[in-house]
């Protein structure tokens, strides 16, 4: 049997691999529960760090790029996070330590050190049609951060635009949610944080006595289960405008049967057909893209939500799904191992 170790922030005793975990209400540990189960198939034990520690294993999978790898070690790394929000994972420096590098980036994809691999999901269809059980109009999951340092790429601000706007223009159509909208946006350095801190023992106010976000609900346990309950969610990724960038986000409201109003990958139609999601380039204002959410038929909706069901159920997605990353890293993996022997 051949050990192979998972580094990643925050991935101990093997939680991470737990596809029934209280913390994974959304199955976000599937696909690494496909990983490991396919690494077993051609014996090769995967595991934290912490769980199995012996003095080498055969090979380190590290989530995003990390500063330091273990010396005579061979070390493949996915690389999740856009390097916006971690600069790490386009440092040349870095990168070349590695023995391949998994990207969803088109344009670094070389058939060879660079190897395509899209952000996975648990593939499941919403059977439910039409507006049963969703009375609201649209909301938006996610949390309140911001990028380490400013670009134009920047969607964190223009998901901020758009919370405004419906508060403003349309309070009783949209509700916010995710963690740290009652408080300032999540930023690196030391005074933001301590900021932050405060703000936990404080009101839901900022300094001119208002509060942060008139529309913001809370966390919420399950996105897909609140989902649900909505028509629309705004759907924008952290940045705008990279090649193959296509996080859960979409495929959340897939999977809950809500239409997605998505904002992100510059190539999105090469992946996903553009008559199963509403394209926010396409709208130059707000109003616009209220009016035609706001004036959508049930007929009109169903037929978005048929479009959504035919696309997860065809060949289209199952690049995006769990087998497929599994298999790929796997594969990939093991032809090294055994061309190396």
């Amino acid at each position: 049997m051949k050990t192979a170790h998972l580094l990643g922030t925050g991935h101990t005793k093997n939680s991470i691999f737990d596809d029934v975990n209280k913390g994974n209400p959304d199955n976000w540990y599937y696909p690494f529960w496909k990983l490991k189960s396919q690494f077993l198939k051609h014996g090769i034990e995967l595991n934290t760090p912490d769980v199995f520690v012996p003095r080498v294993v055969d090979f380190e999978l590290h989530q995003d790029a990390q500063k330091k790898l273990v010396a005579g070690v061979t070390a493949y790394v996915m690389l999740y996070e856009s390097s916006n929000i971690r600069p790490l994972n386009k440092n040349k420096n870095c990168l070349k330590k590695y023995r391949r590098v998994f990207t969803w980036r088109d344009d670094w994809v070389d058939g060879d050190r660079f190897v395509k691999f899209n952000l996975p999901n648990k593939i499941i269809e919403n059977k439910t049609r039409g507006w049963i059980g969703r009375d609201k109009l649209c909301c938006l999951i996610a949390a309140n951060k911001s990028l380490p340092s400013r670009t134009e790429l920047d969607l964190y601000v223009e998901r901020v635009k758009t919370i405004r706007w419906f508060e403003q223009n349309a309070p009783h159509s949209f509700d916010l949610f995710g963690s740290g909208w009652d408080a300032p946006a999540e930023k690196s350095g030391l005074m933001n944080r301590v900021k932050r801190k405060i703000a936990r023992f404080l009101p839901r106010r900022n300094q001119n006595g208002k509060i942060y976000f008139a529309s913001y609900r809370g966390r919420v346990a399950s996105k897909l289960e609140t989902m649900q309950k909505y028509r629309f969610s705004i759907c924008y990724e952290n940045v705008r405008d990279l090649p193959g960038y296509i996080t859960e986000k979409i495929w959340d409201c897939f999977f809950s049967g809500c239409i997605p109003v998505y904002w992100g990958a510059s190539n999105i139609t090469n992946y996903i057909p553009d008559d199963c999601f509403i394209d926010r380039r396409k709208f130059k204002s707000h109003e616009a893209l209220y009016q035609y959410m706001s004036s959508m038929t049930e007929a009109q909706f169903i037929c978005y939500q048929e479009k959504i069901a035919a696309f997860l159920g065809s060949e289209k997605a199952r690049p995006f799904s769990s087998d497929f990353f599994a298999e790929t890293i796997v594969n990939t993996i093991v032809g090294d191992l055994e061309h190396a022997k």
